[in-house]
């Protein structure tokens, strides 16, 4: 009795976790901006929304869960800080490759006043870098793979970045703009997934974006 009201749980939990995390990955991957409110603002808005706001509220609302369950915790100190330094290494020196290889350096936009200003260049690294990275991974780390399909084991890993691309896609927004983000979102993934906790994926994407940047800039 006592499994099967478990089992009823669990398959309602990830049921109404799945509908969540599809309403708003198809909503946002064809949502249109207003022609009259800032772009960026729009997207940054929208983002918190359904990347932060919904999937907290969800969780200590619907769920009564515990923010730990979404990797909001220490997590494992060795695997974190493992996974994370070779995941850095194995970034970075994609990146590497592909400037050597590739158009990827010179298809590669930076705002005018971040390339010639280093206040604004800070600004926009330690604001709109950081905040966009926490966000992926509160809810794709976090909400898609540490809570959804935790049960998948690696391969909520490789779904999780599926999703990634799928919105990209519906959102017409796969570049070279996009690349940094889409080679470091498995490797996000396989941080948070043997470390349990958003944390290390977080710091470890923030400092791979903040690093390519930097490279790129210096290599123009």
């Amino acid at each position: 009795m006592e499994k099967t009201l478990s089992q009823m749980v669990w398959n309602r939990r990830f049921l109404v976790t799945g509908a969540l995390t599809l309403f708003s990955v198809f909503f946002l991957g064809y949502f249109s901006q207003a022609d009259k409110v800032n772009p960026l603002f729009q997207t940054l808005l929208v983002s918190t929304t359904f990347f932060l706001v919904v999937p907290v509220l969800y969780s200590k609302i619907v769920l009564k869960e515990s923010l730990d369950n979404w990797g909001w915790q220490k997590g494992r100190h060795f695997p974190g800080a493992f996974f994370s330094m070779t995941g850095l290494v194995v970034g970075l020196g994609t990146i590497f490759v592909l400037t050597k290889t590739t158009s990827f350096a010179e298809q590669y936009f930076f705002p005018v006043s971040v390339q010639t200003n280093f206040v604004w260049f800070l600004l926009y690294e330690l604001v709109l870098v950081a905040g966009l990275a926490w966000l992926y991974e509160v809810f794709f780390r976090g909400q898609i793979q540490l809570l959804w399909l935790k049960d998948f084991g690696l391969w909520s890993v490789v779904l999780q970045t599926v999703f990634f691309v799928g919105l990209l896609y519906l959102s017409d927004d796969i570049s070279w703009q996009r690349l940094p983000v889409i080679l470091f979102c498995p490797i996000a993934g396989l941080i948070a997934y043997y470390s349990q906790s958003l944390w290390y994926s977080w710091i470890a994407s923030f400092t791979f974006f903040f690093l390519t940047d930097i490279f790129l800039l210096v290599i123009r």
